[in-house]
């Protein structure tokens, strides 16, 4: 039974006084009181107890069993250590600056500019290159846990749910999906809230674009959304596009490299590498003929080149995966329903129900 130390219990000071002419242990500390123990008075698998029950190094508030820190006999969660210098704060100190992490204390980051926590002898950040490296050949993320691996190569805490790989959520054992984090506050509604005691992105909850008039969610750490420049982009020069996936590049650039066209961020095609805008890709073999053929030293689809319409005594080229021309039915049709005529551009219908460009005036 734990109970706050009494007058009848002896002082700190008093087991201090003890345990002082006890023998040294082999780093030159005071070993423990227990029998047969050779750690120090530290010792965290035998503890000196008082005659109230408590642990000499424990905190003396009731039913807490953390070590006690400074010479209160209180732990840090209940006031005990030194606190932060800055005024109306209350956390603990960090290193030897005497302030918190949240007013600079502890090691920072050596990249000039960065006021990140600095981890491992690098003196970096996470961001920089500090801590633990993924083991994995050739990657440069930084470890989760014990593995010594990353998220992406299965390091850091997984959902406990059968089958289930992905990553837990704070303490409960389970990935969002499951259940896991922070959920919103708003009564009836079981989505996910980005931190405690918030809301959902549905009734408003996280970080918004700062973009004047701009009500979409922000992304990444410049405080806009993927409209204005928010999220992370292709490492390619001159392109703006978001990234897919692990590679750094976008959907279009994960397949090849840029144009060589100056200023073009394009997919560059064959040998030549430039866009299919600036000559790229195979031509036409007809005279003064530049539309696309469908193979090298091919012709376009106008001239007889590419696949043909499968109905008997038709040689027009063939639309989609039937393989028919699209006065034979190939290619996309009209949302409309009952209307058969072929879809223009993006919008899905035909031109008698508003499909293809427009004129502007």
């Amino acid at each position: 039974m734990h109970r706050r130390q009494s007058s009848e219990c002896p002082s700190r000071d008093e087991l201090s006084r003890e345990l002082s002419g006890k023998r040294k242990a082999q780093d030159g500390s005071r070993c423990c009181d227990a029998p047969e123990c050779n750690y120090s008075s530290q010792c965290l698998k035998v503890q000196r107890l008082t005659e109230c029950g408590k642990s000499i190094w424990q905190c003396v508030e009731p039913d807490c069993e953390n070590y006690s820190q400074g010479s209160d006999g209180k732990c840090i969660a209940h006031g005990g250590g030194r606190r932060c210098s800055e005024p109306d704060c209350i956390k603990a100190v960090q290193g030897s600056g005497g302030k918190c992490l949240s007013h600079g204390g502890s090691r920072r980051c050596a990249e000039e500019g960065c006021d990140k926590l600095g981890r491992s002898r690098s003196g970096k950040c996470i961001a920089h290159g500090g801590g633990q490296r993924c083991n994995e050949l050739g990657c440069e993320k930084s470890a989760q846990g014990a593995s010594k691996k990353c998220v992406a190569h299965g390091g850091g805490r997984r959902c406990n749910e059968p089958n289930c790989i992905k990553l837990s959520q704070r303490t409960s054992g389970k990935c969002i999906a499951h259940g896991g984090g922070w959920r919103c506050e708003e009564p009836g509604c079981e989505k996910s809230s980005p931190h405690s005691g918030g809301k959902c992105f549905t009734y408003g909850g996280g970080r918004h674009c700062d973009e004047p008039g701009c009500e979409k969610h922000s992304v990444g750490t410049n405080g806009k959304c993927k409209a204005h420049g928010g999220g992370q982009r292709c490492s390619e020069l001159g392109c703006e596009r978001l990234i897919k996936g692990a590679s750094g590049k976008c959907k279009v650039h994960e397949r090849g490299p840029c144009c060589v066209e100056l200023g073009c961020s394009k997919l560059g095609l064959d040998a030549s590498g430039k866009c299919i805008a600036h000559g790229g890709s195979w031509r036409c073999n007809e005279p003064d003929c530049e539309n696309l053929s469908s193979r090298a030293g091919g012709k376009c689809s106008f001239h007889g080149g590419g696949q043909r319409c499968v109905e008997p005594g038709c040689d027009k080229g063939s639309k989609g995966a039937l393989r028919k021309c699209i006065a034979h039915g190939g290619g996309r049709r009209c949302d409309e329903h009952g209307c058969t005529n072929s879809s223009l551009g993006a919008s899905g219908k035909c031109f008698t129900h508003g499909g293809g460009r427009r004129c502007d005036e």
